[in-house]
């Protein structure tokens, strides 16, 4: 028995679209915006193809002008929350999303996986949703997928493609399950374009007063087919399981990898630290050429009489560097369990990243990816963390990750270099901080600050009276106002802070603050 999942995307494009708006967002400096707007060039002119939500309720129309579409927006809307945000709609784009997603679906629901572009997927669910309890709990999944993906999208589950389709495009609510036979019943009330019936045909069907599929049916089959052509008896007959329809599955994508299979069981340590080696080398060689590099990889040695010996991989940054990757791996090949010998032995990479492009120059050589000077400075400090992380273990190699916080203690927190390129780049924050912070702040008096011009003159601290040459602030920090725990994490009660920067006479640059209820001063770090 066939059972069929189709998901119409309600608006791919402007949740892509949105999607990338709030990574822009995240940059310093970056606009606001007030609604997305994706236009296409039409005869000389540029009309909105899409337009998301906020936008439709300003009055904003698919086949404006973009021109009249931005001046529907209130100026007063425009210059609270900022210009539109607009793009050009890119159906390439869009389809190489929908193949990605379809990737993605089928390593978690179901291996049969086809696109219905521009915006749908249909998955063959028959027997995989007792994975997930019934085929209710199924649709809730995928259901709950999406709404992680920050995409909107409508389900159905029928026996035939047509009728899933139709009921998750056309349907009543997002979420719909056709009992077998039932078809009929499911489509009367859906209009004739959920047949997937050319525009035309829908055009000409509703001149004779046929709105419903309902209707459609009443009808006499020849005349319709002599009228209209075979196309509308072919949908209907495809929706209701009368004919078969086939669809095209998504072929999976396997990740890169590189093996050898020996003739027979491979005892020696020699030979397979050899043939592993030239694994690593060569795959190396293929994502180098794709310009993608290792950010996750697995070495599976496979013994003739044990289980696969699997020997991971993790990288804070992705790499290519056959020496770097070796270097990680080759601890692990000499200290494994041979058994009685090595059968076969795969090098796989699970996880790629893009690698950086590097400069190089018109007339000399180019230098080779392993050669040390060809390589960043950071590339280099990326190997060294990779390499302690292995040795000493991920959980005791930290990085320090910044935080969306204006306030010292929150500013930051500790991460494994391994998370750090999920959650992206931290952005720099605009203000000087110290490279030293002091926890708890230490204790100080500041002397000068009622002067005129309120200069800091003299400091001690640590038992040392410092005379103070520069002084630049105050900084007043302060809790936020929506946050209700403590003022700062050593549980002080002060709420306000003012912070200056201190250069002393001898040379150092400290950082102070004074706090303006109670007049105590506390230097929190230093730039050394």
């Amino acid at each position: 028995m066939r059972r069929v999942l189709a998901i119409h995307l309600r608006s791919l494009s402007i949740d892509l679209a949105q999607r990338r708006r709030r990574r822009a967002a995240r940059r310093p400096g970056a606009p606001k915006t007030s609604c997305i707007l994706l236009a296409r060039p039409s005869h000389g002119r540029t009309l909105v193809a899409a337009r998301c939500n906020e936008a439709a309720r300003r009055g904003v129309r698919i086949g404006l002008s973009l021109a009249e579409a931005q001046a529907l927006i209130d100026p007063q809307v425009r210059a609270r929350h900022g210009d539109p945000w607009i793009e050009e709609l890119s159906e390439e784009r869009d389809l190489r999303a929908l193949h990605a997603l379809g990737q993605w679906l089928m390593a978690r629901f179901s291996p049969l996986v086809a696109l219905d572009p521009p915006d749908g997927l249909f998955i063959d669910v028959a027997g995989t949703e007792r994975l997930f309890g019934d085929e209710e709990d199924l649709c809730r999944a995928v259901l709950r997928a999406m709404h992680r993906l920050e995409i909107g999208s409508r389900l159905a589950v029928a026996d035939t493609v047509g009728a899933a389709s139709a009921v998750a495009r056309f349907g009543r609510t997002p979420r719909q399950i056709v009992p077998g036979g039932d078809e009929a019943v499911a489509l009367g009330p859906l209009p004739v374009a959920a047949l997937r019936l050319p525009e035309a045909t829908c055009d000409a069907l509703a001149e004779l007063g046929v709105e419903s599929i309902q209707e459609l049916l009443r009808l006499d089959r020849d005349r319709v087919a002599a009228r209209f052509g075979g196309d509308v008896a072919m949908r209907l007959d495809q929706a209701l399981g009368r004919a078969f329809e086939s669809v095209t599955p998504l072929a999976f994508e396997s990740p890169p990898q590189a093996e050898r299979v020996f003739e027979g069981p491979v005892r020696q340590a020699e030979a397979i630290a050899q043939v592993a080696e030239e694994l690593v080398t060569e795959l190396s060689g293929e994502l180098e050429r794709a310009r993608q590099g290792v950010l996750e990889a697995t070495l599976v040695l496979e013994p003739s009489d044990l289980p696969p010996r699997r020997l991971p991989l993790s990288l804070s940054r992705p790499s290519a560097d056959p020496r770097h990757l070796w270097t990680m791996l080759r601890p692990g090949v000499e200290s494994v369990h041979l058994g009685f010998g090595i059968e076969r032995i795969r090098f796989v990479a699970v996880r790629t990243g893009r690698l950086p492009a590097r400069q190089v120059g018109a007339w000399e050589q180019p230098e080779p990816a392993s050669s040390p000077t060809s390589q960043p400075l950071d590339r280099h400090v990326g190997e060294l963390v990779d390499i302690l992380a292995a040795r000493l273990g991920p959980e005791n190699v930290l990085a320090a990750r910044a935080a969306p916080s204006h306030l010292p203690e929150r500013s930051y927190s500790w991460i494994r270099p391994q998370e750090h390129r999920s959650r992206g780049a931290s952005k720099p924050r605009h203000m000087p901080r110290p490279s030293l912070l002091f926890s708890p702040p230490e204790p100080a008096t500041l002397e000068g600050s009622d002067a005129p011009g309120g200069r800091p003159a003299r400091l001690r601290w640590r038992g040392i009276a410092y005379r103070i040459r520069k002084a630049r602030g105050p900084e007043r920090l302060a809790r936020p106002w929506w946050d209700d725990s403590p003022a700062w994490p050593d549980g002080s009660p002060h709420t306000v802070r003012d912070y200056y920067r201190l250069e002393t006479s001898c040379g150092r640059s400290l950082w102070a603050f004074r706090e303006p209820k109670h007049g105590r001063t506390f230097v929190q770090g230093e730039w050394t």
